[in-house]
């Protein structure tokens, strides 16, 4: 049972979640790993033992104990724990056969509401707001194509082996229920963009694109005869 909340009433036990999160083009299931990797450093920090020689604070969570945490299968956990790899958000370090990584939780250097996550400043000059010059050469319809297309790539999740497949909430369910392979498709797009350096401006239009190549062609009947042939 559930009861309203008052200033009196003691808060379950939750995780943190950072804001530069909002941020980052990954999934949601990254950010929620990183924000359970981020709480067990907390109570590491808080224990003897668990910084090394140079006092930073490591972790042991094998991909097993992280994929019942959060549910989901190890595969997920793997391509989510290399996404946290490829942002610079965690460190694994090996310990030999037989023993699990050493993780390492990091922080962005830079984590104020006017700092991207790269640490870019964004300071306005003499209390006007910055306009890069990119946009000062764009006309206002221009510009709002470019803020609406960014908008909607923002609202994609990555997908794939190497985090690189983007694709709404619609377009994955889209492909869920025409493709019973959908999984394989999209493992198939991302390796290929990884090893070809290939870009492609709607990624669920190509899966479908390639599916359709796939077709077997339609076979060409012939209605002629030779001489003599006919009835």
């Amino acid at each position: 049972m559930a009861d309203y909340l008052t200033a009196d009433t003691q808060l379950p036990p939750y995780l943190a979640f950072p804001r530069f999160l909002l941020e980052l083009n990954i999934s949601e299931t990254a950010k929620l790993l990183y924000m359970v990797l981020l709480d067990r450093a907390r109570l590491s920090r808080q224990n003897e033992g668990w910084t090394d020689e140079s006092g930073h604070v490591f972790l042991f969570f094998t991909v097993r104990e992280l994929a019942a945490v959060l549910h989901r299968s190890e595969m997920t956990v793997k391509t989510a724990l290399n996404a946290l790899s490829a942002h610079d958000l965690i460190f694994r370090q090996r310990q030999g056969a037989g023993s699990p990584n050493r993780i390492y939780v990091k922080v962005p250097a830079q984590t104020d509401r006017n700092l991207s996550v790269g640490g870019k400043e964004n300071c306005p000059m003499d209390g006007k707001k910055a306009v890069s010059p990119g946009a000062r050469k764009l006309s206002p319809n221009k510009k709002e194509n470019k803020n609406n297309e960014k908008m909607k790539q923002e609202s994609k999740a990555a997908y794939g082996r190497y985090e690189n497949v983007l694709l709404t909430n619609d377009e994955k369910f889209a492909l869920q229920t025409d493709f019973p392979d959908w999984q394989e498709r999209i493992e198939k797009l991302s390796g290929y963009m990884k090893s070809s350096g290939k870009c492609y401006r709607d990624h669920a239009a190509t899966i479908r694109l390639w599916a359709a190549k796939e077709q077997p062609a339609a076979v060409k009947r012939s209605y002629t005869c030779k001489e003599g042939e006919s009835l």
